[in-house]
């Protein structure tokens, strides 16, 4: 058989590098083979701790606050990714045939709209799923209102957001407050009933 990485010993250099933090076999003290290829192996290992060293050092190299906040973000996202959100208001007796979409495949909608808007960085988005306040002096059980099948359910969004210095804020929420409320609805099918944007940081044009 043959193969790229076998040496002229018959061994494969694999072989070579699973031992390579450990003593040389016998079989490695003596082949010529494996003995070239382990010094190749440690020049390589040394070669390669050191670039790891100059890459940390680097400060052209290191992640800035945004980076590490978007990472951060997308992280959390993960980890929420199983919370559903009904797409049609639930209506009595509905509870396991209902159809969902994940919090995460919203808020990713929302973030690609949010960073199709110059001028604005979208640093934490989440959805809450509205529902009907219960009554409390209002009509009785039986005469609450029942959805209608198909309606689609109601969220807010809310948004946490890094703006340019540049831009006038009052317009650019405004106009991502729409096109937030446009994409869902169309994309989704579900309805923004409103989108609570904070501006918690300003950075350079």
């Amino acid at each position: 058989m043959s193969s790229s990485t076998r040496l002229g010993c018959g061994r494969d250099i694999d072989e070579v590098w699973a031992n390579i933090d450990a003593p040389p076999t016998p079989h490695e003290l003596t082949c010529p083979f494996c003995g070239a290829a382990r010094d190749s192996l440690h020049e390589l290992e040394r070669a390669t701790a050191a670039l790891r060293s100059a890459d940390d050092e680097d400060p052209q190299l290191q992640a800035g606050p945004q980076v590490i906040a978007r990472i951060l973000e997308v992280a959390r996202s993960e980890a929420r990714r199983s919370r559903r959100l009904p797409l049609s208001k639930p209506r009595p007796g509905q509870v396991s045939d209902e159809l969902t979409v994940s919090e995460q495949a919203v808020a990713a909608v929302v973030r690609r709209t949010g960073d199709r808007h110059g001028g604005l960085q979208v640093r934490r988005c989440s959805i809450d799923l509205v529902t009907a306040a219960p009554a409390v002096d209002g009509p009785g059980p039986d005469d609450e209102e029942v959805p209608e099948s198909g309606v689609p359910s109601d969220v807010r969004v809310t948004l946490r957001v890094s703006v340019r210095s540049d831009v006038a804020i009052p317009l650019l929420t405004r106009e991502l407050r729409a096109a937030v409320m446009e994409v869902v609805d169309r994309e989704v099918g579900i309805n923004v009933v409103g989108v609570d944007v904070a501006v918690e940081d300003v950075h350079d044009a």
